[in-house]
């Protein structure tokens, strides 16, 4: 990532394992690391209908149930 910003170039979204990683922590996130976290869910998630997004919508539709 830190290559990536040097370059000028974004950082990569993150894929289906990593946005379900990051869903575990956001139901119990580390002390200090909230804003980060979901700074993550908000802007390296593609908002598309690849396998990312559709772990968001679940981890969405189970918290508003």
């Amino acid at each position: 990532m830190v290559e990536r910003s040097a370059m000028g170039v974004v950082p990569r979204p993150i894929n289906a394992t990593q946005c379900a990683e990051l869903m575990q922590l956001l139901k119990h996130p580390p002390e200090g690391e909230e804003d980060f976290l979901l700074d993550l869910m908000t802007n390296r998630v593609p908002p598309s209908v690849d396998e990312a997004a559709l772990t968001k919508a679940d981890l969405l539709t189970t918290m508003t149930s």
